[in-house]
């Protein structure tokens, strides 16, 4: 499949066109190709999926072993995305907002809290969840505990993880919170996934990132089985894996590019 190309900063005004949810427009622009593809089909809930670094090149690497999440992208559309930042709070905060790191100034968990002390109604800190939320829609966010509390009072529903050694069970209680969630019919749902971020770091083969990326396709499998029919899933990477220098020695030159420009997967699909 030929992949298309976007920006992660697309995704929540994507969200807003498609869910009819009232937002400012951010820097991001809907995506006409997702537009397209759930009016076909009736999308009327969105689940956005954050796999942390599930870069481009290392999604065309791992698919083979990630068949639930292969068998959403064979039916849907998949695009090469660049992320406008390299590490996780900023590139998550732009998926959420549809604003560049240089316009919503989250660079950190902490700076979540301190910028809207500053400004709670600056509209680029504000994310596609809180825009359903203010205008009688229904979201949810599971996340990490410290960032899930950036969400208090501002969405009614939210849950929270501690951070853990052991992050395929970290990943395991945030998929068990996700479809608590979705028993509550959000019409908005974001999911943060970290297993393969994590071995990036501390693995040194790929026979590990093979089994990080197994878990996560497990858990990803649950959502798939647990949302409401006419929902669309956005699964995207946020940053391209770190750790180049060991996961790129055998890298061919597309690869090398991909991961330089900091392009990441996206794969858009609705009804398992």
């Amino acid at each position: 499949m030929k992949a298309l190309e976007c920006s992660t900063t697309d995704i929540a005004p994507t969200i807003s066109r498609l869910l009819k949810v009232p937002m400012v427009p951010p820097s991001g622009r809907p995506i006409p190709e997702v537009e397209n593809y759930a009016k076909e089909r009736g999308c009327k809930k969105a689940v956005i999926i954050v796999v942390d670094s599930l870069g481009y090149s290392l999604y065309c690497r791992l698919f083979p072993v990630m068949k639930n999440l292969h068998g959403i992208t064979e039916k849907g559309l998949l695009f090469k995305c660049r992320s406008p930042a390299t590490i996780t709070s900023p590139a998550i905060a732009s998926i959420f907002t549809g604003y560049i790191p240089e316009e919503h100034n989250i660079y950190s968990t902490a700076d979540i809290y301190s910028e809207t002390a500053k400004d709670s109604e600056n509209p680029r800190l504000r994310s596609i969840m809180e825009w359903a939320c203010r205008a009688g829609m229904k979201a949810s966010a599971v996340i990490e505990t410290e960032g899930a509390e950036s969400f208090r009072g501002r969405i009614k529903n939210f849950y929270g993880v501690p951070n853990s050694e052991d992050i395929l069970d970290y990943d395991s209680k945030i998929t068990e919170y996700a479809l608590h969630a979705l028993k509550e019919k959000p019409d908005i749902l974001a999911v943060h996934l970290r297993a393969l971020d994590r071995y990036s770091h501390r693995a040194e083969t790929w026979k590990e990132m093979k089994k990080a990326a197994k878990a996560i396709d497990k858990n990803l499998e649950k959502i798939f089985q647990n949302a409401e029919k006419g929902t669309i899933f956005f699964i995207c990477g946020d940053h391209a894996v770190h750790g180049g220098d060991k996961w790129l020695k055998k890298a061919t030159h597309e690869e090398i590019k991909n991961h330089e420009n900091n392009y990441v997967a996206l794969i858009v699909g609705c009804d398992y």
